[in-house]
């Protein structure tokens, strides 16, 4: 993939189905079936695109590897897995799954190439969803309702305790999809306030 495509998940004939997208030229097809793929990321050198699939019957991870077309299963469980996220190197994904032992959506890292189990990074009654990896590759920006609204959080990887942080506070407007600058210093973020206004904002991460 070039700088600047675009990646989506367009629904088409009742099932949604993977393109890229470079401005100014036409829609090129990522994958097709009688099935959903949604939430696509590209890893950092543009080979690979991570996204989850029900195209074996239930919510999990894949690879999608666009130079030989090889598709691989990274998560096989009977829960929902989606939203992956790249860590800067390549190697991790951050991703949002639905536990199995009763709780809620909680965000899970594990590495690409299955050298070591997943590794749980949240753990709170609350939904923790739509990570994004910071190009620093210490910092993971996601979304909670754990103060009572959905937010913009911050995990600090180098952290134990005092970990995670409340970056938008803000009880007027549910955020949701957290994304960086390409050079970490900035993260933006959509905004739905309860008035029906919808916006763009942002913040240095602290």
């Amino acid at each position: 993939l070039q700088a600047g495509t675009i990646l989506a998940s367009i629904n088409e004939g009742g099932y949604s189905h993977l393109f890229a997208y470079q401005p100014g030229s036409s829609l090129l097809r990522l994958t097709n079936g009688a099935w959903d793929d949604i939430t696509p990321a590209a890893s950092p050198d543009g080979h690979l695109v991570a996204f989850a699939s029900n195209r074996d019957g239930q919510w999990d991870l894949y690879t999608l590897d666009l130079s030989s077309g090889e598709i691989k299963r990274l998560t096989d469980t009977s829960q929902y897995d989606a939203a992956p996220t790249f860590s800067p190197d390549g190697r991790w994904l951050a991703y949002e799954t639905l536990v199995d032992d009763g709780g809620g959506l909680e965000i899970y890292v594990q590495p690409v190439d299955h050298s070591s189990p997943p590794q749980r990074l949240t753990d709170d009654p609350a939904a923790d969803t739509s990570p994004a990896w910071s190009p620093g590759g210490r910092q993971i920006a996601f979304v909670s309702n754990r103060s009572g609204e959905d937010e913009i959080w911050l995990a600090d990887l180098d952290k134990v305790d005092g970990r995670f942080q409340d970056l938008s506070r803000n009880d007027t407007s549910r955020e949701a999809h957290p994304r960086w600058s390409p050079d970490g210093s900035q993260l933006a973020w959509a905004s739905a306030g309860w008035d029906g206004i919808s916006s763009l904002l942002g913040s240095p991460p602290k």
